[in-house]
């Protein structure tokens, strides 16, 4: 069997561009990801060098360690930035002009970066979900241990959970729950819970409060533990009935016991993979915590959004570079750095609309959407005006 040699099977034209393309994007993710990470870490680390805090040594690792998150950040901006300024360039020397005038159409101009920012898009999709969650974790454990932090003994007083349970199954509407429990306890430490408190309703009301000295919740296990308490009867009208003394009660709690597994990790957004986020988004559902479940499905649609950013970013960066009038100069990095400042606006204004839950999760899709248009719009203009 013939091996297929995928260079081979590209045209002149194809492998022209992709040879123009990459060396130039390549400088720009270098450059871009090292102005970010400057930005985004080096400032605050290098205060924590100063006051020796940390050594050089540790901030060297810090910054290896958060250098697969920033190169996911600055792809984008670099294929966004990379394809302005190579069809600008292309432009300039009027090598668009000829290929036109050789029956080689725009679209098909575009075709090797939209396919080389596909093949970027999946290799920055998977690293996003299986490097960068790793790495940002194993940077905060160790800074956090450079700064004798634990993270197992941040507050942790006033642990409060609620679970939501459907009135009607056939139903699936916020207004058919009714709350079923909802645990608290006043402080959390050692591996136990001191001062809890539980109640227990179902449709009708209020049926049992449990208090307890402390409560534990044991590795694997989908029970809570409660010892030294009372479990308090209500009646029907609301009075107190028959008070049972216990020192030690076992009670079934399979989702709020996962979400309290699930806060131990004390995981952020950034050091999650969609599994991770996944797994909460199921519990917070279950247990009814709206303002939750929007942030976990915000980031979810974000890892998702990122693939598309690229194939978007080389369209658009495509469309404005392409210049059939090369007296009228433009730069490309002031270009990029106003389309960039834009998209995040629209990208902040639109996430703070869906965290207060006045627009949809999917309008997260509405500045690649716009993006898009716009690509398209000025790529018909340019046609347009080539045929006239």
């Amino acid at each position: 069997m013939k091996k297929i040699n995928i260079v081979t099977q590209l045209s002149l034209l194809e492998r022209y561009l992709i040879s123009e393309i990459i060396p130039i994007l390549l400088f720009n993710i270098i450059i871009v990801t090292v102005v970010t990470e400057s930005i985004g870490i080096s400032f605050e680390q290098f205060n924590f060098l100063f006051n020796q805090q940390i050594s050089f040594n540790d901030l060297i690792y810090l910054h290896i360690l958060k250098l697969p998150e920033f190169i996911v950040i600055s792809a984008p901006i670099s294929i966004l930035m990379t394809t302005i300024l190579v069809y600008n360039k292309l432009s300039n020397t009027s090598e668009i002009i000829a290929l036109q005038s050789c029956g080689v159409s725009l679209y098909k101009l575009l075709s090797p970066v939209i396919n080389l920012s596909i093949i970027i898009g999946l290799i920055l999709f998977i690293g996003n979900d299986f490097i960068v969650p790793a790495t940002n974790y194993k940077a905060a454990i160790t800074l956090e241990s450079l700064m004798n932090i634990n993270r197992e003994s941040l507050k942790n007083d006033d642990v409060v959970y609620q679970e939501l349970a459907k009135i009607n199954e056939q139903k699936i509407s916020n207004k058919n729950k009714y709350l079923k429990y909802l645990f608290y306890a006043e402080k959390f430490s050692n591996g136990k819970m001191s001062n809890v408190t539980l109640l227990i309703r179902d449709t009708q009301g209020l049926k049992v409060i449990i208090n307890s000295k402390f409560a534990a919740l044991y590795d694997y296990k989908k029970c809570f533990y409660f010892y030294d308490g009372v479990k308090s009867i209500i009646n029907p009208d609301g009075s107190y009935g028959e008070a049972i003394k216990f020192e030690k009660l076992m009670i079934d709690l399979p989702n709020i016991s996962r979400q309290f597994q699930l806060d131990r990790e004390k995981l952020d957004d950034r050091e999650m993979n969609i599994f991770q986020i996944y797994q909460r988004l199921l519990v917070a559902e279950k247990l009814g915590y709206t303002t939750k479940i929007i942030k976990l499905k915000l980031n979810l649609f974000k890892r998702f959004n990122l693939p598309i950013s690229c194939i978007v970013f080389s369209l658009l960066g495509s469309a404005i570079g392409i210049n059939l009038q090369p007296r009228i100069k433009y730069n490309s990095f002031s270009l990029t750095l106003v389309i960039i400042g834009l998209m995040k606006i629209f990208e902040a204004m639109i996430n703070a609309l869906i965290l207060s839950e006045n627009i949809s999760i999917f309008a997260i899709w509405l500045p690649n959407i716009f993006a898009t248009g716009v690509s398209f719009y000025l790529l018909q203009k340019k046609i347009v005006k080539l045929l006239g």
